[in-house]
């Protein structure tokens, strides 16, 4: 069986549609539909349904992922843990992280390891704490990012890497005053928050219950992108760390609100105690540290 083309599936699965797993392995469109029809055809089964909300696995397709996933970790483990003839780190590492550290700082990672070591290949998902947990347990990533301000768990290794501010974040408005605003404040206008699993979103969202916001007065966006420009637009306010909006900030799109304090968020390197450690992880690993813990 060719792994690749077992890579491929597990990538849309991941990313629940064909685009995004093309853009996340490098290939066009048209290869990850290949490369899925020519798995379907050679296990006999369909293994993907296109719908409106993405693709998402069959039953076959349900079925072949635990295997999959299983091969693609002792693929890179041999890959990691067999040296190479130029005696050089090589191989793919699978990193899970929260979206937005994949816009704002994960982009100078993958330059940083391409130009140190050409023949280590970093594999980007996104995902928030609770999938990145469970992907480090199932040996489906290599390692895992994961922004909270507080983390305990027992069965995984832990290191803080860095921290990243958070801030509430409004369209300018000049008839607004720029006097603090309260939970009670912000509980009285649409919220635009990330989707569950976000650590500083859901923080604000029991914050807003606790207010007596009503669940209609949230929405929930997959996108960092799709929410900085609805907040832009006047449809409501939001909280993102601080470097996700850097620019907008910089050209007055968005300001930041003077409101109740917002807790940093500290980013946490995940990994699994009982996994060896080959070169091709550690390049990646020195490389988050040197990048996250930069001022």
């Amino acid at each position: 069986m060719d792994t690749e083309l077992l890579r491929t599936f597990v990538a849309v699965v991941q990313s629940h549609g064909f685009t995004a797993a093309a853009r996340e392995l490098g290939y066009v469109q048209s290869t990850v539909t290949g490369h899925v029809q020519t798995l379907e055809r050679r296990l006999g089964a369909r293994l993907l349904d296109r719908l409106p909300a993405g693709a998402v696995p069959t039953e076959a397709g349900l079925r072949l992922l635990p295997y999959a996933e299983q091969l693609l970790s002792l693929q890179a483990r041999m890959v990691a843990e067999v040296p190479s003839r130029a005696g050089r780190p090589a191989g793919t590492v699978r990193l899970i992280a929260p979206e937005s550290l994949c816009a704002s700082r994960l982009p100078a990672l993958v330059a940083a390891v391409r130009a140190a070591e050409p023949a280590v290949r970093l594999a980007l998902a996104p995902g928030g704490t609770a999938a990145a947990l469970d992907a480090v347990r199932r040996a489906s990533t290599d390692i895992a990012l994961v922004l909270e301000p507080v983390l305990t768990v027992a069965d995984l290794h832990l290191d803080a890497v860095g921290t990243e501010d958070v801030v509430l974040l409004d369209a300018p408005d000049r008839d607004r005053t720029a006097a603090p605003v309260t939970w009670s404040d912000l509980a009285g206008r649409d919220a635009l928050l990330l989707e569950e699993g976000c650590s500083y979103s859901d923080d604000a969202a029991r914050r807003l219950l606790a207010a007596g916001q009503p669940a209609a007065r949230r929405t929930r966006f997959g996108s960092i992108e799709a929410v900085k420009r609805c907040v832009a637009a006047g449809l409501g306010w939001t909280v993102l760390p601080a470097v996700t909006a850097a620019a907008e900030l910089q050209d007055g799109t968005l300001v930041a609100l003077a409101g109740p304090p917002v807790a940093a968020c500290t980013v946490h390197l995940v990994t699994h105690p009982d996994r060896s450690t080959g070169p091709a992880v550690r390049v990646v690993v020195d490389h988050l540290r040197a990048l996250l813990t930069q001022p």
